[in-house]
């Protein structure tokens, strides 16, 4: 019993977590490029991604926790065999994430003082005097969205080598040899050698990518208002969706040509990347970034297809498809990958299936997990109705 649940909570815990994830994995190094290109409707992709930031990062890291709990519940023994093994890379995460964390924060704070981010104000030459340094704060929320940019993606590293290393039982005598010292662990192992952490990682950052995409044409659609933007009016508005809509389709086609190089590469060199080659001739690896790709390429033809048609009803219809078609495939990517994972711990499994719920603790899991869900619910609220943009 606990065995299925924790197999559907690790595969819902994972789409949640990487929508949000893939903002901050690949949308803030996209948002800090646009302040560098300068454009206007760049500029404005870069200011509300840095006004949603801190919410998505709370979101992304809370949801991020449940696949990571479920992990430890199933398979502690290689779950903590490898973390011990790089344990001082692992409990690096913490002070990184907190740098990062205050990184975003100072990121957003400098983009709303730079005059990046405006309310509508009937005091506008106050705030043209609040302004005066807006390149400073724009160098500044560079800077300091840089900083962040490179403890995420570091983070990201740091999990995937753990990922990788606990499930090539194979590698952790050799490790324990290599870095031990007279049999005692000194946690200064990694599995950095091995491909897979670099291909895993190219594929997230790739479905990142389209996420990225997909949330810029929801956001220009969905949740963009005009009484708090203060260059928000229907001419621009419109402006900025057709904007997204090719922004999005650029980077999708990118997306989709990393997916299909990793799997080629994949194929060709028969990396064992998340489950064992003897499974098939065509590895869940493999099958895995390519249904991940062939449904991006279905994403990017919706949203070229949205771009041909006039916006209004039918480009909201057409802006809430592609959100669910990258919904299902992160979805599908989340069940392949726990397949994947099954399979390589398969001789975890059977003792994994004897497990039992202990209620005392589950049932207050689920109580927080709604309550928590709640909370997120509101915070996604306070990103529609535009509370979040304040005055500095």
């Amino acid at each position: 019993m606990l065995y299925i649940v924790a197999q559907f909570f690790k595969v819902l815990g994972f789409v949640l977590h990487s929508v949000p994830m893939g903002i901050w994995f690949a949308g803030l190094p996209l948002a800090i490029l646009c302040l560098l290109i300068n454009g206007k409707n760049s500029n404005r992709f870069a200011r509300r991604i840095f006004v949603q930031l801190p919410i998505m990062l709370a979101i992304g890291i809370n949801f991020g926790i449940v696949p990571l709990l479920f992990t430890q519940t199933l398979f502690f023994k290689p779950f903590y065999t490898a973390t011990i093994l790089m344990a001082w890379c692992w409990f690096a995460v913490v002070p990184i994430l907190i740098v990062g964390y205050y990184s975003v924060y100072l990121a957003s704070f400098s983009a709303a003082a730079s005059g990046l981010i405006q309310p509508v104000s009937n005091k506008n030459k106050k705030v043209n005097k609040r302004n005066k340094n807006s390149g400073s704060n724009k160098i500044r929320t560079i800077i300091f969205g840089i900083i962040a940019s490179i403890c995420l993606i570091t983070i990201g590293i740091m999990i995937v080598n753990a990922q990788t290393l606990m499930v090539r039982s194979d590698l952790w005598l050799p490790i324990m040899e290599r870095t031990g010292f007279y049999g005692a662990t000194t946690g200064l192992a990694n599995n950095m050698n091995d491909p897979s952490v670099w291909i895993r990682l190219a594929t997230v950052f790739a479905i990142s990518l389209i996420t990225t995409g997909v949330w810029s044409i929801f956001d220009s659609y969905f949740l963009l208002r005009k009484k708090t933007e203060s260059d928000s009016d229907t001419k621009s508005d419109t402006e900025y969706q057709r904007w997204t809509l090719s922004f999005a389709l650029v980077i999708t086609i990118i997306a989709s040509i990393m997916l299909a190089g990793i799997g080629c590469l994949t194929a060709g060199l028969k990396i064992d990347g998340f489950v064992s080659s003897k499974i098939s001739e065509l590895t869940v690896t493999e099958l895995s970034v390519f249904t991940v790709s062939t449904v991006a390429t279905a994403i990017a033809g919706l949203v070229i297809l949205a771009m041909k048609l006039c916006i209004g009803l039918q480009g909201k219809i057409l802006a809430a498809l592609v959100v669910i078609a990258q919904l299902t495939a992160i979805t599908g990517f989340g069940i392949i990958r726990q397949l994947g994972q099954n399979m390589r711990l398969h001789q975890y499994v059977d003792s994994a299936r004897t497990l039992q719920i202990a209620w005392e603790a589950f049932i207050p899991f689920l109580i927080i997990f709604v309550i928590g869900a709640i909370v997120v619910g509101w915070m996604l609220r306070q990103l529609v109705a535009g509370r979040n943009i304040k005055p500095v």
